[in-house]
């Protein structure tokens, strides 16, 4: 009987320890942080459940218009390392940050990215763009770009856990399989469709067009909503295109989106460029530019 207990006993405590483990496991993953949802996505495509992955940009939030909380630079303090767009305003005051006893590793993916200066076509066709002096900084919209995304992280992720590198190595051969299967598919639909230029309010789908050869054109002025002039010319440009689908973004409003729209007999379109399942996203942009 006492045998008995003893072995009960002995069986309870293991239960006990065992999942204190599993518990401690899952909290004592390393830490990598991320600017954005899609960027997330690339984390978690080649490192898997090996890694603990932090956003910044809250779903549905703007990266124009976001600064970091204090509990987020708490957390951000405590990884090991952090993948930057590098374009995007708010990047800017984190990156002096890890220069100042951070032990965080900074990452700025654009480094060896092939940057669009001034991408986007506005109604009266002059160019520019309100981001670090023209640089457009959307690169995670571009089949080609996320290849150059997911090869800065795959080199970085071996140096920090060089004990994943068989693993890491072969989830990114994967990967890019997945890629290229996804660019065949959106340049499927784009073909199919002869479409050659679309609408959008952000112009955020500037390396997109570029990847499709058609032309990006956007009703926001410099981060700004447009003057009646560039309303006209929005609208004229559209019809002479024979745009009817109009992409807007839930981070911004819809109001001159949906005046062009009953001026042109289109639609509005959401799209969310920022979505945590980029391969997704990209084929729903696709089939929104193409009419479908």
């Amino acid at each position: 009987m006492v045998t008995r207990y003893f072995v009960i006993a002995t069986l309870l405590i293991f239960t006990v320890f065992a999942g204190c483990t599993t518990k401690t496991d899952t909290f004592s993953k390393p830490t990598v942080v991320v600017s954005i949802l899609p960027l997330k996505y690339f984390v978690e495509k080649i490192a898997d459940s090996t890694l603990q992955v932090k956003v910044l940009v809250p779903p549905g939030s703007s990266p124009e218009m976001y600064e970091p909380t204090p509990n987020q630079l708490v957390e951000f303090s405590k990884s090991d390392i952090y993948f930057s767009i590098g374009l995007l305003d708010f990047e800017k005051g984190l990156e002096p940050k890890l220069k100042d006893g951070y032990k965080t590793k900074y990452i700025n993916l654009s480094n060896g990215a092939n940057l669009i200066e001034g991408s986007c076509t506005h109604g009266d066709d002059h160019e520019g763009h309100n981001h670090n002096h023209g640089i457009d900084p959307h690169i995670w919209a571009s089949t080609v770009e996320g290849k150059h995304i997911a090869k800065v992280m795959l080199d970085n992720l071996i140096e920090l856990y060089p004990e994943h590198k068989e693993h890491y190595t072969a989830n990114y051969s994967k990967f890019i399989a997945e890629i290229n299967s996804l660019d065949a598919e959106i340049r499927s639909i784009l073909t199919s469709s002869g479409v050659k230029a679309f609408l959008i309010y952000h112009p955020a789908l500037g390396y997109f067009a570029r990847d499709y050869e058609i032309t990006q054109m956007s009703i926001e002025e410099e981060g700004k909503s447009p003057s009646a002039k560039g309303m006209l010319n929005v609208i004229n440009k559209s019809k002479k295109f024979g745009i009817k689908a109009i992409l807007s973004q839930s981070q911004f409003d819809t109001h001159n989106s949906q005046a062009i729209a009953m001026e042109i007999g289109g639609v509005v379109v959401k799209v969310d460029p920022l979505a945590e399942n980029w391969a997704q996203s990209m084929v729903q942009i696709a089939n929104a530019i193409a009419g479908k």
